[in-house]
């Protein structure tokens, strides 16, 4: 049921897709429709490379077990709660064109503490526990621009990513601190799809969607964003959207099946 339901929400991403698709066609078949200067695309120049560093104000719900003999947890936090935990974040996206050849990486690194105190324990007395997780995930693709105008593009993408999860117990009780850390990662192939749309010379607006895992590594995992972006010079923009990214992961004794989802915020350098 759980692979169901992922499949119909990926089926969902795909359709929001097809706004994008239908204004390229129209673009197309227009008799006389005015170009538009497009950075993005290979008419402009046969060379693209973009960097784009962002937030992702983003909350966490699923079911995680990091350590092989415990059970496994369910896991529901705001955004409030995952930024009261939070230690370091970073998120990087970066995007690089030659003709019609692309690249894609996406980083994400989260890392987070959580401690509780506990009292009035037997013998014992009062006991703290603290478990520091580190969650790190990167993708990396090539693919091939198979639509391109002065206006829109459409790119078909393939490659892999890359999860990491490493979790550290400590427990602190009669002046004695224990210590236990386990970690597991693998690999997820994965298939996207990414179109561009520019409305006037300064607004465009971009969308992405992978689909990823086949039981190669995790069973199913999908990630999709959306974005309206403003050009503030030729090498800078500004972005703003929504991207969500859900995984399903059980293996070994492992689980982590996570969604994560909310607005993002990001700067981009074009060269």
């Amino acid at each position: 049921m759980t692979m169901m339901r992922q499949l119909k929400h990926y089926r969902w991403l795909l359709l929001g897709l097809l706004p994008l698709a239908s204004l390229a066609q129209a673009q197309v078949s227009a008799p006389n429709a005015a170009p538009l200067p497009d950075t993005d695309t290979v008419v402009s120049s046969p060379y693209t490379l973009q960097i784009t560093p962002y937030a992702w104000i983003t909350g966490l719900s699923g079911e995680s077990s990091p350590f092989k003999r415990a059970p496994s947890l369910d896991i529901e936090k705001s955004f409030s709660d995952v930024l009261h935990d939070l230690r370091a974040a970073a998120f990087l996206n970066v995007w690089a064109r030659r003709d019609r050849y692309v690249l894609n990486g996406d980083l994400l690194y989260v890392n987070t503490r959580e401690s509780e105190v506990v009292g009035g324990l037997p013998l014992v007395g009062a006991a703290e526990g603290t478990v520091d997780t580190r969650l790190f995930m990167a993708t990396l693709q090539g693919g091939y621009r198979v639509y391109d105008s002065e206006q829109a593009s459409v790119d078909a993408l393939a490659g892999f990513s890359f999860w990491d999860i490493r979790t550290r117990a400590h427990l602190s009780t009669a002046g004695r601190t224990r210590h236990h850390q386990e970690s597991f990662s693998w690999v997820d192939p994965t298939i996207g799809l990414r179109a561009f749309y520019r409305f006037t010379p300064e607004l465009s607006t971009q969308a992405q969607v992978h689909l990823g895992g086949f039981d190669v590594g995790s069973r199913l995992s999908y990630q999709a964003t959306l974005t309206l972006n403003y050009d503030l010079s030729d090498n800078f923009s500004v972005a703003a959207g929504y991207k969500m990214l859900n995984v399903n992961y059980r293996r070994s004794g492992h689980i982590f099946d996570t969604r994560m989802s909310g607005p993002v915020i990001g700067l981009t350098w074009r060269y």
